[in-house]
């Protein structure tokens, strides 16, 4: 192809986006990626708990659901062969009360539906034998979750992605985006003009903004997105766990948990907060909220003992008290135009999914 042609644009550098690039290639596409940042997985692929889920906690039929628990054994057979830091830690998910315990039923049955191996209820008694400092009624352990270091796999998902010959074009900017019969025009904020045969708009929180973008493009199809915002706040006690620990989840969050970096060293969050922009300052107020969800299943944490870690903002399709959100990958099949897809609403568990979500796209522009 030309200097200014290639088959395949796609836009957004995060785990999702270099997943789907690196996929295109293997399939012998000619790919290039548009990332605004002078980095790849800047906004929202590093700024999570890095967990590898098991798929347990998302209704039957939905994306989520589908995704998950074949991502997750796909992306431990990833890190294997590729030696990428990763641990499978596992989790208990507690409930501390007779009332939160009747939850635990539902749950389980959500991980049956959604083919997840390794689940189990098991006693208090179960759990102080593995966690003896940590105060629940009955819990569910996970076998299956772990942890991950995300820069390391999206480096390495960047390195087979260039080993196939694609390129990634930081620091860039997309102006406008025109649909030419079967093909596209992108021109960027210094008006280079790119001719694509197709575009994977993979722009995370961003997504539903690049749609616009889209000349020819039916607005309608374009989801309104909801900012929660996911603070962490962080420690420097030690206490020797070794399992994340989860409570029992709400409508909007899996809930405050506890987890763990790759030096096994704890961190707590995220909670959910509703924002109208995009802000990555930890409010050292939230303390008070924090400290109480935390000593419900671990007392041993003092207030004093923790402060403001990070923060990031999952891209929800539905708003507080509306109920849970899903994925949304939106081809011709669902918009009308062809050879472009639009994923939206692309948050928790994309990082577990991110293999089998590239196949999945992949698939939708053959």
């Amino acid at each position: 192809m030309s200097d200014n042609q290639v088959d395949t644009i796609v836009i957004g550098a995060g785990v999702v986006g270099l997943a789907i690039a690196r996929e295109l290639t293997q399939r012998k596409r000619d790919v290039i990626v548009i990332e605004k940042e002078d980095i790849f997985g800047s906004i929202t692929s590093t700024r999570n708990s890095g967990v590898i889920h098991a798929g347990i906690y998302y209704d039957a039929g939905t994306m989520k659901a589908k995704l998950c628990a074949k991502g997750n054994r796909a992306l431990y057979a990833y890190c294997e062969k590729k030696n990428i830091p990763h641990l499978n830690v596992g989790k208990f998910v507690v409930a501390t009360s007779k009332d939160e315990a009747s939850k635990l039923e539902s749950i389980y049955n959500k991980a049956a539906e959604n083919n997840v191996v390794g689940i189990s209820r098991v006693s208090k008694e179960y759990v102080n034998n593995k966690e003896p400092l940590v105060i629940c009624h009955e819990a569910l352990e996970v076998k299956s979750t772990g942890i991950v270091d995300q820069q390391s796999l999206m480096r390495s998902y960047i390195g087979d992605f260039e080993d196939n010959g694609g390129m990634i074009a930081y620091n860039t900017k997309i102006e406008s985006i025109e649909s030419i019969g079967d093909k596209f025009k992108i021109i960027t904020d210094d008006k280079t003009e790119i001719i694509a045969n197709s575009i994977i708009n993979s722009a995370g929180l961003e997504a539903h903004n690049i749609a616009k973008l889209i000349n020819g493009f039916n607005q309608k199809f374009i989801p309104k997105i909801y900012y929660a915002k996911g603070n962490y706040f962080e420690t420097n006690k030690k206490l020797g766990i070794k399992h994340l620990i989860y409570p029992v989840p709400t409508e909007a969050s899996l809930g405050l948990h506890l987890g763990l970096d790759m030096s096994m060293q704890m961190r707590f969050g995220p909670d959910v907060e509703w924002v109208n922009e995009i802000n990555y300052t930890v409010d050292p107020n939230r303390i008070d909220f924090f400290h109480e969800d935390i000593i419900k299943y671990l007392p041993d944490i003092k207030k004093e003992d923790l402060h403001p870690g990070y923060s990031g903002i999952r891209p929800k399709l539905k708003n507080k008290g509306e109920g849970k959100s899903d994925f949304m990958i939106q081809s011709s099949k669902e918009h009308g135009m062809e050879n472009l897809v639009n994923l939206f609403g692309m948050e928790s568990p994309g990082l577990t999914s991110s293999l089998v979500i590239a196949d999945y796209v992949a698939d939708l522009i053959e």
